[in-house]
């Protein structure tokens, strides 16, 4: 008999589009395996009775989000266990701690997330309020002392699972997650791309809806750079709208929808004419996109941040550096030092697939 397992999500995890679509890539290998019950969305039941202290928080300069106030979490937790009461699994998933740090289960409980409430609120939150530090972190706790499996994607991840919350190893799995893409790419069309790539210019492709988080700015300097050194190199922004980007070095696609067929086949496009696929992020979970980049034979330059160095192999599959290096040192950085022969705008080994 095949073992049952309820899928509980605070957002549509049916949508590729949603959170990265990371949710979406788990439950459909998780349907190759169990028989998937969906509990989802869910949303946040009460939310709105806080908006006024959000609006309060923010005349005073402070974030605050109330989607870990105890009283909410404990009203999703009473939703959640009376759907378990009826669907009777043998084991609960969520794709993320939140949704179950109050949940009363005999069943076991085990959650994936690309990064802890720590790392989230010092790196993507400015001027986090007291209140929504303080609740963050006791859910975080909360739902890893209550979980009987927790998986991460990156050993960044889980280093700051046991050093910031105590939590046990022995629960913890580091399961990097491959390429979010719903169409797959035939292997021909990988190596003809490798092999087509030309050593006279260099195309360099940035993904990423935040654009200076993710180094956008750096991206386009490394694009003038060189350029400066006399390597023709252009650039394409997928995911962002950038202003002041000269059109003759640049081309921007504000939005694509993967799931799309027309506009994955310009992704596709657009990925196996590239040399490089450029993250200099200054913070980043993980980084899916890296991964569908290798899935396209497309090696990277990251930084060293987050979960990007459990994806990247420095000089084998990409090459990295510190997010705070300057430009001019990833625009100079030397294929011909690599153990594998990437060359200049380089002929580059195959990525993970």
């Amino acid at each position: 008999m095949t073992p049952k397992l309820a899928f509980v999500s605070l957002w549509d995890a049916a949508d590729p589009n949603a959170e990265s679509g990371y949710a979406f890539s788990i439950r459909r290998q998780l349907r190759k395996r169990f028989e998937v019950i969906d509990l989802f969305p869910l949303g946040l039941p009460g939310e709105q009775f806080w908006y006024p202290a959000r609006a309060a928080y923010k005349l005073a300069g402070r974030y605050y989000n109330p989607m870990r106030e105890p009283s909410i979490l404990k009203m999703l937790a009473h939703r959640i266990e009376r759907a378990l009461a009826a669907i009777k699994p043998d084991i609960v998933f969520a794709p993320s701690s939140v949704p179950m740090s109050y949940v009363e289960s005999s069943r076991p409980v085990a959650f994936a997330t690309d990064q802890l409430f720590c790392d989230f609120v010092d790196s993507y939150i400015e001027r986090p309020s007291a209140r929504f530090r303080r609740l963050g972190n006791s859910q975080e706790s909360r739902a890893l002392n209550r979980a009987a499996r927790v998986s991460y994607p990156s050993h960044w991840a889980a280093k700051s699972a046991r050093q910031h919350y105590g939590a046990d190893s022995a629960k913890i799995a580091v399961i990097p997650w491959g390429a979010n893409l719903q169409q797959n790419i035939a292997d021909e069309d990988v190596n003809a791309a490798i092999a087509g790539r030309p050593f006279d210019r260099c195309h360099l492709v940035f993904v990423g809806r935040d654009w200076r988080r993710k180094g956008g700015d750096t991206v386009a300097a490394i694009v003038d750079d060189l350029n400066r050194l006399g390597l023709p190199t252009r650039g394409t922004i997928i995911g962002a709208d950038p202003k002041g980007l000269p059109t003759n070095r640049f081309t921007i696609h504000p939005f694509l929808d993967k799931a799309r067929d027309d506009h994955f086949a310009l992704f596709s496009t657009i990925m196996l004419s590239a040399h490089f696929l450029v993250l200099p992020a200054r913070a980043e979970a993980y980084g899916q996109v890296l991964c569908e980049a290798m899935a396209f034979g497309v090696p990277v330059i990251g930084s060293t941040v987050g979960g990007i160095p459990t994806i990247v192999r420095d000089r084998e599959t990409g090459f990295l550096k510190p997010a705070d290096s300057p430009p001019s040192q990833f625009a100079q950085i030397d294929p011909h030092q690599s153990g594998s022969s990437f060359g200049v705008c380089p002929h580059g080994p195959e990525g993970p697939r």
